[in-house]
């Protein structure tokens, strides 16, 4: 028996004791062994200690003794000696009915005799109380150990929703970069070409080889390991050194332009490109950043080792894995995984090459695709030759709008 189950059973049992109890209580007799008694105060202290009389109520004989009085009664019931009409006072107490004290004054704290169906009443209600809490603390633990088959699966829909997502992001980069990198190549390759050969070290040995510019070396330098034009291998080495500053300048002022009019080759493939990331908005960048966030606390090894059978794994890691879902889930907003998918679908959506709407559209906010473009081409442009900066000055936006959001775990995701 699983001890989800056992846990029910000791819980049934439980309530059934209760309902026991309440039989017992049910079917006693109304009337107590003991009896309620009037009493007749003839003195009383402050603290309440009193002198009393009372009539038996089993011999109906007169009794007196000492008692503790309520000393919170109604100042009517308590002696006033200057009352000429009544002097005593009044209280009630109860007698016993055996326990060899028959018709005795039962003291406040003593409980009343309540006769054998009442007594083992009370007694399956303390035993009932003791199984039910146990059972719930039972089923408590199990619920903490236990992976419902619900979280699981909102678990792994949100894990699937942010690579997904991740996925798409990815490819629609890769598209901006692959319509971008032809475009900037032929920008730095015309620089270069503006850079005279004779510039670099060993310039007329680069000129006598037919090597005229800086293009010209570079294609010359590319592939080989040692010599360059017949240079031997330390001439190389500081042409190759010298040629690396002039490239890394000419890559970082390379400027692929986007706009209508402006010389260069058409840009048609890459505004269409750069338009998808532009319509997904700047809360893209923050639903981004989430979903990382999340498919690197949901990987598949979490699930694998929280799902495996008995013996498959210890114990404890099985339980440290479920515990670690539980945690991603509570922090995380239960509209992640829609705000996932959504994002994915403005991510898929085509790219249309040579649409006018992408140049019109251009036209009307440049801040916002250059700033795109910036961010998607970062690690191409540093491949370049560590260049830096892409977009031409008056037209960086101050808040790059690919820059990721704060999406820490716990926070909520970016609106729409």
């Amino acid at each position: 028996m699983s001890g989800r189950l056992a846990a029910r059973w000791v819980i049934v049992v439980g309530v059934a004791l209760f309902a026991l109890s309440a039989v017992l209580y049910a079917v006693a007799p109304d009337d107590s062994p003991s009896r309620q008694v009037e009493l007749t105060v003839i003195s009383e202290k402050k603290d309440g200690a009193c002198d009393v009389r009372w009539t038996d109520p089993f011999t109906d004989e007169p009794r007196s003794g000492h008692y503790r009085c309520d000393p919170d009664r109604g100042a009517s019931l308590k002696p006033h000696a200057k009352d000429g009409v009544s002097p005593y006072g009044t209280d009630y107490a109860w007698a016993y009915a055996d326990r060899g004290h028959r018709g005795e004054l039962i003291p406040p704290d003593d409980p009343l005799e309540g006769g054998p169906l009442i007594d083992a009443s009370d007694t399956v209600l303390l035993v009932a109380l003791l199984i039910t809490l146990t059972g719930l603390v039972w089923a408590a633990v199990n619920t903490t150990r236990r992976l419902s088959d619900a979280t699981l699966r909102r678990a792994r829909d949100l894990a699937t929703a942010a690579a997904r997502l991740l996925a798409d992001h990815r490819r629609a980069t890769a598209a901006v970069v692959t319509a971008w990198a032809p475009l900037h190549e032929e920008g730095v390759r015309a620089r270069l070409r503006s850079v005279p050969a004779e510039s670099l070290p060993h310039g007329e040995a680069l000129r006598a080889a037919g090597l005229l510019s800086a293009d010209d070396v570079r294609d010359a330098a590319t592939g080989t390991a040692d010599g360059i034009a017949g240079l031997d291998p330390a001439a190389a080495a500081e042409v190759r050194a010298a040629l690396t500053p002039v490239t890394a300048r000419a890559c970082a002022q390379t400027v692929v332009p986007l706009e209508g009019g402006r010389p260069g080759a058409d840009p048609a493939a890459l505004l269409g490109a750069l338009r998808v990331l532009v319509a997904a908005g700047p809360q893209a960048g923050g639903a981004v950043a989430w979903a990382a966030d999340v498919a690197a606390r949901l990987t598949p090894d979490v699930f694998t080792t929280a799902t495996a059978p008995p013996g498959a794994v210890e114990p404890r890691a099985r339980s440290a894995a479920k515990r670690h879902i539980r945690q991603v889930l509570a922090t995380v907003d239960k509209n992640a995984s829609h705000v996932f998918t959504h994002t994915s679908a403005d991510l898929v959506r085509g790219a249309v090459p040579g649409d006018a709407a992408d140049r019109h559209d251009v036209a009307g906010r440049p801040s916002a695709y250059y700033a795109v473009l910036d961010e998607a081409t970062l690690p191409a442009r540093r491949a370049c030759a560590h260049g830096a900066g892409a977009a031409p000055s008056g037209l960086r936006p101050r808040v790059s709008l690919l820059k990721p959001l704060r999406a820490p775990a716990g926070s909520r995701p970016p609106t729409r």
